[in-house]
Order: C-alpha cells, then sequence, then structure tokens
C-alpha cells in the first residue's frame, strides 16, 4: 500500500541533503516514464519511439461498464504530446474513433478521457485537472448510462451524452504511452466502480480477486522482469524502456521514510535531485550507485544563472555505476580449444537490478579488471599502461596490432565467439544468453562479475545550475540537453563508451553518430574541471554542441579511442548563433576555453576548438592515428580571432598546431608553443595571424609552414565569397622571435620578400642576418655544419636549449642503429622538458619586443590575461628567441594539474643536472590562484636553503657543485610534491661545457661569423680556436680544474700548442657587435704549451693555476708553428657530422650528441671538504671593475641575494649621467655586466675617473674606475 508523504522542503531548504546507497527502508515500486530510453537517448515522445507498458495481446475488450485507475505523478504539464495514462496507441485527434476506454493527459494540465462507439468519437476534456510534480490518483468510470472522471477520489466531471452506447471492440494495450513522470496502482475493471470504492482505495487494494476486476498492476516485477498483474487473470504486462524504480517508506529508524536528513538519507541520487533546491548540497555517501539518473526540469532556470544545486560524491569510491552485478553459476568449458569459463547469464535478474528491461550486455568486468570483447586481432588489456610512444609502439597493444579498426570499419561483431581465443577476452551469446570468458589472472564466480548494461548513466534535460563534484563515472556516458550553468569536476570517467556499442542500433534508428560519448548538448556556460578520461572508446572523450561559452579547465585524458576510424576527441561545436553568419560579427559567437589540457597515448586523442577560442597550457603527447589531422585543430572559421598560447604538442597527428580548410582564417594569434616530433610542427594557413614565440624542430615534413596557399582574401569580400585561392595566403602574416629547425616554408614578407622566396618555398636562401636580426627568427638551416654542401645542412635548436625533448629518444634501438650505426640514447632514454635557453645562446636577447606578448603588459589582442603576470617581462636587453625566457623567475609547464606539486625539472633521479640550475616544477590544480604560494627547500652539499615564492613563481636559482647528490622538495599550501610526499633528488655534473667555441682566421679582421653549430674546431697557421667558459663561484672548493679536449684528427707532423688566456669574455656568436669576428685579437696570453695529442683521445690540462675567480674566462688555441694542424671536436658536435637523410620513415631528425667528445672544464672537489653554504649571494654586493684601469671594456660585478629591480649606471667626477647599463628585473645570482666606454648615444667617452652606482631594492652603493687613453 502505497502511503503519500508530504515534505515541507522550506525546513531543509539551504540544509545538506544526503544520500547513502546502502540506507535500508520498506520499498513500493513505481513505474518511471521519461522522455529517454533505457540508454538515456532523448525521444521527444514521438510516434515511434516511447516508455510504455505494453499489455498482453489476450488482454480482454471492455463492454459497456467499466472503470480506469490509477496513482500519477505528472513530470512535465505542458507537453503537447497525447500521454496515455491507460488506452491504445492513438494519438492524433481523427483517430480517436478507433480509440479503446482511455485516460490521456494534454496540455495545460488537462484531462482527456473517453473511448469510441461504432467509430464514433466519445471524448471529453477537463481542463485544469491535475497538478504538476505531486501524487495523484485518477479514474474514469462508466456505468452504461453515466461517465464521470475522478480526481483524488472526487468527481470532478461527467457525462450522460454517452447513454447506451458500447465501447468499440478495442482492446487496451498499453500504459503510460509518452507519459512523463510515475505511474502506480493501475486497476482496470469490467465494473463501474461508486465514489466511495474508488476514494476509499486510491492508494492501495487488498483484495486481488474483487468483483470485476481484471488486471491489477502493482508495478512489481518478476523473474522475466514482466510487471505482474496481481488480480487472479495473470495478464502480466511487459516493459519497453520503462524504468522500474521504488518509493522508498518507512524504516526503523526513519518511519516516515528517507527525508534527506543525515539520519534518513535518500538511497538513490535521482532521489535527493528530485527533492533538492537551488542553493542546497546532495551529499552522497562512497558506494556503488546503479540507478539511472535520468531526469528533466531539475532547478530549470531557463538559461539563467541562478542558484547551484551541489552534488558531492564522498571520495574517488563514489561510483555512478553503468555495470550491475551478476550472480551466476560459472563452470569450465572447452570453447575452440581454449579452456574458458562459461555461465548463463538471467537477464530478468539483470533488469531487476538495472530497474529497466535488458536484453544484451555491452561490457564485462571481473573483479573490475576490464574484459576485451573478442575480435578477430588479439593484444594485450588495454587499459594496461603502455611504456611504448607513437615511434616506438609497445608489441601487442591495441595501438600497435592491425586490428582493422572499429567494428563499422573491419566488419567484425565484439564479442563473436568464434573470436574468444586468448586471455582476458570474452564472448556473449545473445541467443542463449550465455557469457564466455577467456580468464586470466581473474578468475570470474558468482561475485565478481559485473556487465554492463546501458549507454549513459547520467541524463539531464532542462536541468540548470547543477555541480557534479568527486564522482566515479564509470562505464556510463553522462548527457546534457538544453540546461546550463552545468559543471562536472573534480572526477573520473572511465569506460564512458564502449567498441561498438550500440553501433548498429544506432545507424539502423539514424541516430547521429556525433551522439556518441560524454555530451552537453545546448546550454550556456557549461563547464568540465579537473577531470580525469581514460578508456572511452569508439566515441568522444567529451563534446560541447550549441553551448555558449564551454569550458575545459585542468583535463587528463588518457588511453582512450583505441580503434582508429573516427576521430573522437575532446571537441566544441557550434558555439555560435548562426554558425553560417558573418564570421566577422563577434556578438554571433561565445568563445570556448580550453586551460591546462594533457591528452596523451590516445587513439585519436586532440582537441578541436571551437570559434574565438582561448586555448592555453594544453599538453598533447602520442597520438596514435595516422591522418589529416592536429593536436590542436582549428578548421576554417575556428581560426579567426583564436589563441593558442604556452602549449606542448609532441609526436601528435601529422601537424602539431593547425589552421585549416577551405579559404583557411585569419587573425590567429599563437604565442609561446612547442611543437616536436610531427609531421608538420605547425601548419598555419590563411592571413593576418600573429605568431610570436613558437619553436619546432625534428618534425619529419616541415617545422614552422606559413604557406600562400587555401586562403580566398579577407572574410566578407567577394573575393572571398568566390572561394578560389589567390596564393597570397599569410602575406600580412607578422611572425617574429620563432625557432624552426629544417624547415620553414613562410610566405609572410617577415621572412622575406613572397618574390624573393618562391611564395614561401625558398626562405633558406633570404639573408640570415635580416631573418635574425631583422624579425629575429632562427632558422637552423641559415647556419649549415661543417659539410655546408649539403641541401639539408642545418644547426639544431636543440643545442641551444638546456634538456629538451628529443625525438631520437622515442625510437626504438633497431632505428637508432639504422640511422646512426650505433644507439647514442641507450643511456638516456627518458624524455626531458626543459625548453630554456642555455647560458650563452644565440637565442638570448635576440628578440623583438612584441607589446602585449613579452613585455609584462596585458594582451591586447582577443583574450586577455587569465591572471596576473601571466605575459612575463623579458629579461636582459630584449626578449629571447622562442618560448623561454632565460633567467625567468616563471617556467611555464602545460597540461594537466595533479592535485600535488608535480613535474619536477630536473626529473627524479636526474644526473648530470648543471652546477647553475634553476629548479622548476609545476603547481598543483586550484580553482583560485590569488592566494597560493609555494615552499622550496634544496638540500645537500653546499646549499640547504628554503625560499617562498608567490604563484606564478616557480623557479628557484642554485648554484651547485660538482659531482654531488642533491634532494630538494615543493610544499604549495601543505600538500607536498610527488605522489608519496618524498623528496626528488638529482645528482651535480662535474663539468661545464663552452658557452661559445668558434674556430677562425684571426687575421680576418671584422668579419662576421654566422652561430652555426661547427662540429670540428680547426688549430693551424692562421686558424685559431676560442672557447668561452662560465666557471661557478666554488674556486676554493676544488682541487684541480681541467680543461679537456678531444682532437678529432691530428697531422702527423704536428709540433704543438699553445694555450692562451683571452681577455675578451664577452664575445659572442651573436650578427651583431659582439660577434667574435669583431674581436680584438691582441691580447692573448700564453698560458701552457701543449706537444702530444692523440687522435679521439681525451687530453686533460690543469688550469687550476691559471683560474682565481669564478665567472667568464675565455681561452683560445693556436699553433706552435706553420707544420702544427689540429682539430678538436666542438661544444656541438653530433654522432652524425654535416647533411642527414633518414632510412626510417616518418623521420628527419639526425641529432644526436656526442657529449663525451666536447670540450669542458672538469672539476674535482677537495677531501674532506667542509662547505660553505656560498652558492647564492646572500647579500647584495657591488665589486670593483675588472680590469681596473681598462681600455676600452670593463666588466662590473654585482650580486643579487634574491629577484630585485635592478638599475646601474655611470656617471662621470661632476654626476653627470653617461650610460645606463641595467634598469630592469633580474633573477638572483652572481651577475656580471660590460661597459664598452661609450655614453647613451653610442660614442665613445674620453679619458678620465668615472664612477658607477646600483640600486637594487634598498641596496645603494658606488665606485670608482679609470678608463685610460
Amino acid at each position: 500500500m502505497r502511503i503519500i508523504l508530504f515534505f515541507i522542503l522550506s525546513a531543509v531548504f539551504a540544509q545538506d541533503i544526503y544520500v547513502d546507497g546502502n540506507a535500508i527502508y520498506e520499498e513500493d515500486n513505481y513505474a518511471k516514464f521519461d522522455r529517454f530510453t533505457k540508454h538515456g537517448g532523448w525521444n521527444n515522445y514521438d510516434n515511434s519511439s516511447k516508455d510504455e507498458i505494453k499489455l498482453p495481446s489476450n488482454f480482454p475488450i471492455l463492454g459497456n461498464t467499466f472503470t480506469l485507475e490509477a496513482l500519477f505523478y505528472s513530470g512535465d504539464s505542458t507537453s503537447d504530446y497525447h500521454q496515455k495514462i491507460i488506452g491504445n496507441l492513438i494519438f492524433n485527434g481523427n483517430q480517436y474513433g478507433n480509440s479503446s476506454p482511455h485516460i490521456t493527459f494534454i496540455r495545460n494540465d488537462d484531462i482527456y478521457y473517453g473511448f469510441s462507439s461504432n467509430g464514433q468519437l466519445n471524448n471529453r476534456i477537463k481542463a485544469d485537472a491535475r497538478l504538476a510534480r505531486t501524487w495523484q490518483h485518477v479514474a474514469f468510470s462508466f456505468d452504461g448510462t453515466k461517465a464521470k472522471l475522478y480526481v483524488d477520489g472526487v468527481a470532478i466531471d461527467s457525462t450522460s451524452n454517452w447513454a447506451g452506447e458500447i465501447p468499440s471492440e478495442i482492446p487496451i494495450t498499453s500504459i503510460g504511452t509518452r507519459f512523463s513522470g510515475k505511474i502506480d496502482e493501475v486497476r482496470i475493471w469490467n465494473v463501474a466502480r461508486s465514489a466511495s470504492e474508488i476514494n476509499q482505495n486510491m492508494y492501495g487494494l487488498g483484495d486481488g480477486n474483487a468483483v470485476g476486476l481484471l488486471a491489477y498492476y502493482k508495478m512489481d516485477t518478476n523473474e522475466d522482469f514482466e510487471v505482474i498483474d496481481y488480480s487472479m487473470n495473470s495478464y502480466h504486462a511487459s516493459l519497453d524502456d520503462v524504468d522500474i524504480l521504488s518509493e522508498y517508506l518507512g524504516s526503523e529508524f526513519c518511519p516516515e521514510g528517507p527525508d534527506g536528513s543525515y539520519g534518513c538519507p535518500y538511497p538513490t541520487i535521482l532521489d535527493a535531485l528530485e527533492n533538492v533546491q537551488g542553493g542546497q548540497s546532495i551529499l552522497v555517501k562512497e558506494g556503488r550507485y546503479t540507478d539511472l539518473i535520468f531526469a528533466d526540469f531539475i532547478n530549470q532556470s531557463s538559461f539563467q544563472e541562478g542558484p547551484v544545486i551541489e552534488v558531492k560524491g564522498e571520495n574517488a569510491n563514489t561510483i555512478i555505476e553503468g555495470t550491475v552485478e551478476v550472480n551466476a553459476n560459472w563452470e569450465p568449458y572447452n570453447l575452440n580449444g581454449n579452456q574458458v569459463y562459461k555461465a548463463y547469464l538471467d537477464m530478468g535478474q539483470i533488469s531487476n537490478r538495472a530497474n529497466t528491461k535488458i536484453d544484451t550486455i555491452y561490457g564485462v568486468f571481473v573483479n573490475d579488471r576490464y574484459m576485451i570483447p573478442a575480435m578477430p586481432v588479439n593484444f594485450k588489456n588495454p587499459t594496461d599502461f603502455t611504456d611504448g610512444n607513437k615511434d616506438n609502439l609497445e608489441p601487442n597493444t591495441v595501438f600497435s596490432v592491425d586490428h582493422g579498426g572499429a567494428p563499422y570499419a573491419g566488419g567484425y561483431e565484439p564479442g563473436d565467439l568464434a573470436n574468444l581465443d586468448t586471455l582476458e577476452e570474452y564472448g556473449f551469446d545473445k541467443n542463449t544468453n550465455t557469457l564466455y570468458i577467456h580468464a586470466g589472472n581473474e578468475i570470474p564466480d558468482s561475485t565478481n562479475v559485473r556487465v554492463r548494461v546501458r549507454t549513459y548513466s547520467l541524463y539531464l534535460q532542462n536541468s540548470d545550475n547543477i555541480t557534479f563534484d568527486n564522482f566515479h563515472f564509470r562505464s556510463g556516458a553522462v548527457f546534457t540537453r538544453d540546461a546550463s550553468f552545468i559543471t562536472f569536476k573534480n572526477s573520473t570517467f572511465s569506460h564512458s563508451w564502449e567498441v561498438g556499442l550500440r553501433h548498429r542500433q544506432m545507424v539502423s534508428s539514424d541516430i547521429d553518430m556525433r551522439h556518441r560519448g560524454n555530451m552537453m548538448n545546448n546550454g550556456l556556460r557549461n563547464a568540465v574541471r579537473n577531470c580525469v578520461f581514460r578508456h572511452v572508446v569508439d566515441a568522444y572523450i567529451f563534446r560541447t554542441r550549441k553551448v555558449h561559452w564551454p569550458v575545459y579547465e585542468n583535463i587528463l585524458a588518457e588511453y582512450n579511442g583505441w580503434f582508429g576510424s573516427e576521430y573522437w576527441n575532446l571537441k566544441v561545436d557550434d558555439n555560435c548563433v548562426n554558425c553560417n553568419a558573418d564570421i566577422t560579427n563577434d556578438e554571433n559567437y561565445f568563445p570556448d576555453t580550453w586551460r591546462y589540457i594533457t591528452m596523451r597515448h590516445n587513439r585519436s586523442g586532440n582537441i578541436g576548438p571551437g570559434k574565438r577560442s582561448l586555448v592555453e597550457y594544453a599538453w598533447i603527447e602520442n597520438h596514435y592515428q595516422d591522418s589529416d589531422g592536429s593536436g590542436i585543430g582549428r578548421a576554417s572559421g575556428a581560426a579567426n580571432k583564436s589563441t593558442t598560447r604556452y602549449c606542448w604538442l609532441f609526436n601528435t597527428n601529422r601537424n602539431g598546431l593547425r589552421f585549416d580548410g577551405n579559404c583557411a582564417g585569419q587573425f590567429g594569434l599563437v604565442h609561446h608553443v612547442i611543437s616536436v616530433g610531427n609531421k608538420r610542427g605547425f601548419r598555419i594557413k590563411g592571413d593576418k595571424h600573429n605568431i610570436y614565440h613558437v619553436a619546432a624542430y625534428d618534425n619529419y615534413d616541415s617545422d614552422v609552414n606559413v604557406r600562400s596557399d587555401k586562403y580566398c582574401g579577407d572574410y566578407g569580400t567577394d573575393e572571398h565569397e568566390a572561394g578560389v585561392p589567390n596564393g597570397e595566403g599569410n602575406y600580412n602574416t607578422d611572425i617574429h622571435n620563432v625557432i624552426a629547425g629544417r624547415g620553414f616554408p613562410c610566405s609572410s614578407f617577415d621572412c622575406g620578400d613572397p618574390s624573393s622566396t618562391n611564395n614561401g618555398e625558398d626562405v633558406a636562401n633570404i639573408d640570415p642576418e635580416f631573418l635574425l636580426n631583422e624579425s629575429a627568427n632562427w632558422y637552423g638551416r641559415h647556419f649549415p655544419i661543417d659539410n655546408n654542401e649539403g641541401v639539408w645542412s642545418q644547426s639544431f635548436p636543440q643545442l641551444e636549449m638546456e634538456n629538451p625533448w628529443i625525438d631520437n629518444r622515442n625510437r626504438s634501438q633497431e632505428q637508432l642503429v639504422d640511422i646512426f650505426g650505433v644507439d647514442p640514447f641507450e643511456n638516456d632514454r627518458t624524455q626531458s622538458y626543459d625548453f630554456r635557453p642555455k647560458k650563452g645562446s644565440v637565442f638570448i636577447n635576440n628578440g623583438k619586443v612584441i607589446e602585449g606578448i613579452n613585455d609584462g603588459q596585458e594582451e591586447d589582442f582577443y583574450h586577455g590575461e587569465s591572471f596576473s603576470g601571466q605575459n612575463r617581462a623579458f629579461v636582459g636587453d630584449a626578449p629571447d628567441i622562442g618560448p623561454y625566457e632565460y633567467g625567468d623567475s616563471v617556467y611555464w609547464i602545460p597540461g594537466y594539474r595533479y592535485n600535488f606539486p608535480s613535474i619536477p625539472i630536473p626529473r627524479d633521479g636526474k644526473q648530470d643536472v648543471p652546477l647553475e640550475y634553476g629548479l622548476t616544477w609545476n603547481y598543483p590544480w586550484a580553482e583560485n590562484y590569488s592566494s597560493v604560494s609555494a615552499t622550496v627547500s634544496i638540500n645537500g652539499p653546499g646549499i640547504s636553503e628554503t625560499q617562498t615564492l608567490d604563484y606564478p613563481k616557480n623557479v628557484m636559482f642554485v648554484n651547485l657543485l660538482p659531482n654531488s647528490n642533491y634532494n630538494w622538495s615543493v610544499t604549495v599550501q601543505g600538500i607536498p610534491g610527488s605522489t608519496s610526499g618524498e623528496n626528488w633528488t638529482f645528482t651535480t655534473t662535474d663539468k661545464v661545457y663552452p658557452l661559445n667555441d668558434r674556430s677562425l682566421n684571426i687575421n680576418v679582421q671584422d668579419s662576421t661569423y654566422l652561430p652555426s653549430h661547427m662540429q670540428h674546431l680547426t688549430v693551424s697557421d692562421e686558424n685559431y680556436t676560442f672557447f668561452k667558459f662560465y666557471i661557478p663561484r666554488i674556486i676554493d672548493t676544488l682541487n684541480t680544474i681541467s680543461l679537456n679536449l678531444t682532437p678529432s684528427h691530428v697531422e702527423p707532423n704536428f709540433g704543438g700548442m699553445v694555450l692562451y688566456q683571452f681577455s675578451d669574455t664577452l664575445w659572442t656568436e651573436k650578427l651583431n657587435e659582439t660577434n667574435i669576428g669583431f674581436s680584438s685579437f691582441e691580447n692573448l696570453t700564453p698560458l701552457d704549451t701543449i706537444f702530444s695529442f692523440q687522435q679521439n683521445i681525451k687530453s686533460s690540462i690543469n688550469i687550476k693555476p691559471f683560474i682565481t675567480n669564478g665567472g667568464l674566462h675565455s681561452f683560445a688555441l693556436g699553433a706552435i708553428d706553420s707544420s702544427s694542424y689540429i682539430s678538436f671536436y666542438s661544444k656541438e658536435n653530433l654522432t652524425l657530422d654535416g647533411e642527414f637523410n633518414s632510412i626510417v620513415p616518418n623521420h628527419n631528425s639526425g641529432y644526436a650528441t656526442n657529449h663525451d667528445v666536447w670540450p669542458s672544464i672538469s672539476f674535482e672537489l677537495q677531501d674532506n671538504l667542509t662547505i660553505k653554504n656560498n652558492l647564492l649571494p646572500k647579500t647584495y654586493a657591488l665589486h670593483q671593475n675588472f680590469p681596473n684601469p681598462f681600455n676600452p671594456i670593463t666588466i662590473i660585478n654585482f650580486d643579487l641575494p634574491k629577484e630585485s629591480n635592478v638599475k646601474l649606471s655611470v656617471y662621470d667626477i661632476l654626476g653627470r649621467s653617461i650610460k645606463e647599463l641595467v634598469n630592469q628585473k633580474q633573477s638572483p645570482g652572481f651577475k656580471s655586466i660590460k661597459w664598452d666606454a661609450t655614453n647613451h648615444f653610442g660614442k665613445r667617452v674620453s679619458a678620465g675617473l668615472y664612477i658607477y652606482y646600483i640600486e637594487a631594492e634598498n641596496f645603494r652603493q658606488t665606485k670608482k674606475m679609470v678608463l685610460l687613453k
């Protein structure tokens, strides 16, 4: 018997509501009818698809006396559809002449009732007869003379117009067709019940044998999941997409049933949602929740922001589950010659547990271990992590075998018994409902097997302002439609879709293939935040369509899309009013935001932004599908006024970043992006784009591809509408501070006049000084190495960076031996991600100032800063070329942010860390970083230090001792780094390599030398070799200091070589006045003479007597006589000298270094040394210039214990300002600046006494120096 409970919601308004799936109450079933199928697909109540209870075909035809009655709960009283509570399948008014007796609900809370007789329509409408979202009783009786309509036991309408009429011989066939709501206590009588009988028995009938009772449905189900007829006639009814749910009544501790309080929680999430109001929280206790969360009109606000319902899981074990437990008897069985286990599945039992009719299964788990549906090709369980990558596939994985694609491409059925032949596969015989499992380590038993029974677990329609927080959505996708301000956060999604899941059914039903996977369709400001997606197969990982201002933030998506036939990715579509309207109309578009996204180890794991989108801090790596795609893809129209910034793109689907489509696009902003290991690093079509501070190398077709094709003119012009490419694409694209390794087709005038570059195809022919100095773009082919006759001879940007990602590290040993003859990465397999310029790099201070990009000012393009200090001001005299700034206190790391500090650089256990280094890491996830700070500590020889850094600063500059072990840690808001909270460790190198090295003819004066990565350094009668080193200020701690050189060639008559000290320590290989070609070679001081070298054998020279202080030191090598000739390996020496032609498909990088033969200065610590903590200055200091007196150049050293605003100026003895040497913020450390005796205007000053003065925070100091004639 049903008890109607009325809760006074105002008493609990703004209170937490609790859900506990283990709560036990007395239950009374009801049938739930909604817009959804059992899979969640929304059906709009059309005539071809509906929820309904079907009465058996032998159900009797009613005569001239009858009563129909039911309890109902209207979910939607606004629908225009006829909702049949009891009757037959007649909906069109013209067809009601063939209607059985019926009760039908129509719009405006009206009730339509009647029957047909002799082909005539006998119907009446009672307006405003029911209430929304309230349990009520309805009855329609006819005694042959008078028809009466009752609501809640009260007659509200009657007529005698049908007296003597006999209903047509048409049976009642269904209950609840097209209805939205709940139905219970359905009774069909062949007698006219009186008013008192109806009133007394509205909520239950004790006697199933009552006179005239034809059928009585209390919505209980039998073992076959049929609705039981409790009358003596047993007209059990079948279910079509109807859910059988429970009304929870009293219990020992909650006599009035659940009310959502802590002591009387709701047993299901759906119950809580149906009883919550905006502003309340639903707190869900851990456990598995297999109830269907399909709901309409929850907190509806019609696309308006309002009070939020927060649905919060207790912990990571709060699971919204699309599987149910199977109790079956398993027995060994031989199938196809394999020992497997089989069991008969009781589909009625499964249906009862799923609360809806289930006739097949879609997935199998044993002890929560995924089982593979049997397939023609075998592979290991795809849920196991792979140690392979796109270039070096782990054998026998879903990414490495040729499985023929997804079932609709491969033509097979997943789970076909004929293919069940390997461990951890299953097959299902739908004819006998028998499940077969080829067990691995997990043996099926009566309690540990679960089967997937549905597509979606959560489907919301017309519901707004709801947040789902801290859930595991497992084996069921989520879908929202016409829902706004919906947020999923702090959650995990696994197995949201399964291979072949309902594919053929969806195709045969003409369901749009794009409706596969997690999705939000139509709404405003919906968001997915801090979520992990794994094992989403054959469907979108997540997609929004027609959602305005959607947000994806802090997303980790890995091991998804196992079968490569479609682009199943993260996606935004149609975030516009009229997507075919004028693309220049900003009011037509509602930009999407992508931030902190990691996509890795996915078949088709790219991101597809919508219109006007901001994509920042995306990290995409190992995208296995080899098709014409990209890591970040902006198709036609999606590039317009878009921003892509601070991203890493490695081993993606052919293109790293692509602007594409017919006639391409305009006004795309790209800055601070790295793209490596792809076919094309950047494929930028269109025009009028802005491209700054990007780097691309190791891409096998081209690195930065900014060509002229696929452009049809400006949007809105007749030329563009004609759709004919004009060959002038990217002429007006602004491109600066770019690093391009091997391929740089570029039609922008910043790359040279297109008429001189074959429309951008031959940029290598442009003057390197123009490209590097005027446009600040570094192109490796402009700087050929030793065999510069080779077409593809180039310098490698990797040599200018600290420790970057390298494509060849990903290659197999077999491939590397084919390429290099050896495996140069045998001891260096782990990728590194330090792209900062090395000290001394040509990238440093060689860029152009771009307003709003590298000057610390607010970005004034299409999207502003996401947080204060995001766009960094350059450090030094000018910006650096490439994505990172040397000496910056922020090192941006893209991708998903864990709940603890992560991505330590150097990585844990790293060897050979430089002696001067900036330790860096990534912050943990936070929705607001306004008050976040990090505590960084390092301990080891010579240092024990702790610093506090405010977000976004994440670099701790340290000076370290050689060949020493250090441990360091980061704590952010009390959360330690790493999953275990342990410290990270690393070991330092025992040497430094030259900042610069170069051999040249010193008799050739004032000649500019290109910054090519020469492989060999020659010493002969005219050629000298020059080295510039930076030696850490640890001289008093060292026992030996050795200069190490390895000859690459020694002439037989070699007589000897002189080691010189070179007084110019500020020479560079930049194409400006500091270039070594403009140095004076007169000041060479002999230090030592070496008479003997052996080819390819390292020689060490003790130089400790000549090193009295740390800092910059220059040395030169000269021949002792005209007959002496020797060459040494340089600091850029590679395993392959010169031109490289790959024999490995999709590979075009000859980069592999020979560190062992590079010139170096090595250090050995003193024995039993007690080391002072003096590796970073503890106080501010201004040191005496050196040399002093001087002519024409002197060096001024100063110390900064912390990041400071520094001003260093030179004055004459009258106090007049001569030159400002420094005026900027600088990182902590030991600093040096040169003065070349010129004034503000670059003119030489006269000899005499000068004063130099420093201001750094609160520090002030002056010193004197003398300029000689």
